[in-house]
């Protein structure tokens, strides 16, 4: 069975880790949820991360920055098989991460100090990767879109034709629609956010972490199968359209990490 993988773009900003969102939108899903933690579990937090609740955002890209090997690339992958459950066999996926960050969270007495405080930064990166599109591998799934193209509007002023242009399938859901919003902050992207998805906080937080990533692959299914039906080709019209779907998926990240933090942070 062939396995859809999506290639990192050349392009990377900053110190983002490989598959984050922007850093504004990272740190506003730290905001949101941060917003819905009950008071202890906040306390708890603060005293393992400090005051700023933005601060873990990007952290394992910091590690891998100063050449500490904590992570690789595929820490922030999602990896589903063709029931869309996780399919990983070894560590090198976001899920398996995440459960092993989990389960030192939960036991944190047995623990050095520094070893949860890692563990609770590692579940609050991966969890906002794994809702991140790009980071979704799916196995059996008949195509690749580590590219793909759309037909850009820009050109047509004057009479002249549109231009189809290549773009990283990476660069589309990890830089471009935050870009859509390049002058907030993540204060106001954390606005937008609660603004948009605040009535479907319950509906988003149902269930496990093995259901969110099914939820994720379903998701992800669907814009594979626009993308194939289209030849690989997204309008500019349904680019634009996918936006509320990418906002979304920051709203999922967000309303679940508060889930898992208020479950496992005691």
């Amino acid at each position: 069975m062939k396995k859809i993988v999506l290639l990192c773009a050349a392009l990377l900003v900053g110190t983002l880790s490989a598959g984050a969102w922007t850093r504004v939108v990272d740190k506003a899903v730290l905001v949101v949820a941060y917003k819905n933690l009950n008071p202890q579990t906040q306390r708890i937090l603060k005293s393992y991360i400090g005051e700023d609740i933005t601060k873990p955002a990007g952290h394992l890209a910091w590690h891998r920055k100063n050449g500490r090997m904590l992570e690789s690339e595929g820490w922030h992958r999602l990896h589903l098989d063709s029931k869309l459950q996780p399919a990983a066999k070894d560590e090198n996926d976001a899920f398996v991460q995440i459960e092993k960050a989990l389960e030192i969270v939960r036991n944190s007495k047995q623990y050095k100090r520094e070893e949860v405080a890692l563990a609770i930064q590692i579940v609050m990166n991966l969890v906002t990767d794994m809702h991140n599109i790009a980071n979704v591998t799916l196995e059996s799934y008949p195509m690749s879109a580590a590219d793909f193209q759309f037909y850009t509007s820009k050109g047509t002023a004057g009479g002249r034709k549109a231009k189809t242009i290549q773009y990283s399938w990476r660069n589309q859901w990890t830089f471009r629609y935050g870009g859509f919003h390049s002058g907030y902050t993540h204060d106001m992207y954390a606005e937008d956010i609660d603004l948009m998805f605040g009535d479907k906080k319950a509906e988003f937080s149902k269930g496990s972490l093995r259901d969110w990533a099914h939820d994720i692959g379903t998701y992800t299914t669907a814009v594979y199968e626009l993308l194939q039906k289209n030849d690989n080709h997204f309008l500019h019209a349904t680019v634009q359209a996918h936006e509320p779907l990418h906002m979304s998926c920051v709203a999922r990240a967000a309303y679940r990490l508060a889930v898992l933090l208020n479950e496992n942070l005691k």
